[in-house]
């Protein structure tokens, strides 16, 4: 649906492109020891959480600040492999295996997303799909690499660790997607039955000779856009909602209460300090650990190459923490600028009122208005979404899980 003239019609924003699964980071190779950078938290295993923690993770109600502790005491893949580890680690190939598997259904899920993005006004979506097929793939032959080096691997406890925070990380980016969908599925609903009413006006009005049929026409055409996008959101919703359960360990078929992610914390902005940050990624980042840790060679030409890849791995990571830093300036910028639209929208809904009932407004008008009003709420909405989730991607990035490009 694409904005016209009129102001009567325009696209629901999808932020969910940016949310829904893709932000799973390329898992780097298991392999050296944990992150030492400033901010480094280390974990001792597989502890578990005191009575009232657990009950809380058991009432079948999703908060997002559960997410981490969800990851560790109940996610499927994970706790499985953690007692396998223990056990003797003898059944890990059998979990990779029943990832792989299991990847026809988030195959499924990422054609979902890659069809989606056909719709008009949802070609980010397309992106998210391939992100969520490729990255998906990447950490099952991750994983797979893990089983192949089984024998070499002195460091296993540390590397679920680190399968931990990706997890976590998948987590997040499937609840906010969630509430992305949900928002923009319930400003739909109303956008729907507001478009019925003014395809039936402007129905009456033609009979009239009060409208033209190509006013009627683009009247039928938003109704049924916003339809189609209501219909597309509706499963699209419930594929998430399936990815979710499984990834937090609920029993899909459960239904547990997902709560709306809570509103953004501004002050999260300013205590961004990308020169420092950048120190502690670097020293966090478990690609450049692993080069750094990696045996120095035994002739000049061995210990320079290291060094050269040692400081290029330094420099592209440094650029992904810069890249990361200003993705979080531009969903900021982004998010203010709707914020700002919002507040004048809410002005013109409450002058519009007044308007039509005073009767200085017809009926037709004054539902473009509400169409206009919700359109803005839903941008609001979303904006602040991907706002949040280009600050978890920042942070991630420092706790170790940039990417570092080849």
């Amino acid at each position: 649906m694409k904005k016209k003239k009129d102001g009567v019609t325009r696209s629901l924003p999808m932020a969910a492109g940016a949310c829904v699964l893709a932000m799973v980071f390329t898992i780097p190779a298991f392999a050296g020891p944990a992150p030492t950078g400033p901010g480094a938290k280390e974990l001792t295993g597989m502890e578990r959480y005191n009575e009232e923690t657990l009950k809380r993770l058991q009432d079948n109600r999703l908060e997002y600040d559960e997410i981490a502790d969800r990851i560790h005491e109940y996610n499927p893949a994970f706790t499985k492999a953690w007692g396998d580890y223990m056990d003797g680690r003898a059944d890990y190939a059998n979990l990779v295996t029943e990832l792989e598997s299991q990847y026809r259904v988030v195959k499924d899920t990422a054609d979902g997303y890659i069809s989606m993005g056909k719709l008009p006004g949802m070609s980010a979506m397309a992106s998210v799909g391939h992100s969520l097929d490729r990255n998906y793939r990447n950490l099952v032959q991750n994983m797979r690499d893990t089983v192949n080096q089984w024998e070499t691997n002195t460091q296993a406890q540390r590397q679920f660790q680190q399968v931990e925070k990706q997890l976590t990380a998948a987590a997040q980016g499937a609840m906010i997607g969630y509430d992305t969908i949900r928002q923009n599925r319930a400003t739909l609903e109303v956008l729907v039955r507001l478009y019925e009413e003014q395809e039936e006006m402007t129905g009456r009005m033609a009979a009239l000779g009060m409208a033209t049929a190509t006013d009627l026409a683009g009247a039928k055409s938003s109704l049924m856009g916003a339809r189609a996008q209501l219909a597309s959101l509706d499963t699209q919703q419930e594929s998430t909602r399936r990815a979710l359960c499984m990834l937090l360990g609920y029993d899909p078929d459960s239904n547990p209460e997902i709560c709306p992610v809570p509103a953004f914390d501004m002050s999260r902005l300013e205590k961004m300090d990308l020169e420092q940050d950048i120190i502690r990624a670097i020293g966090n980042n478990y690609t450049l650990i692993s080069q750094r840790t990696s045996q120095k060679g035994g002739t000049t030409e061995q210990i320079a190459a290291r060094s050269r890849m040692i400081e290029e791995g330094d420099q592209k990571l440094t650029i992904e923490m810069q890249r990361l830093y200003q993705e979080v300036q531009d969903k900021r910028a982004a998010y203010e600028a709707v914020r700002t639209g919002f507040a004048a929208a809410e002005l013109s809904r409450d002058a519009s009122k007044r308007q039509y009932d005073l009767g200085l407004l017809s009926e037709v008008q004054y539902i473009g208005t509400q169409i206009s009003f919700y359109q803005k709420l839903a941008e609001k909405q979303s904006a602040e979404l991907s706002l949040w989730q280009a600050m978890e991607n920042y942070d991630w990035g420092i706790m170790g899980f940039a990417a570092v490009s080849d």
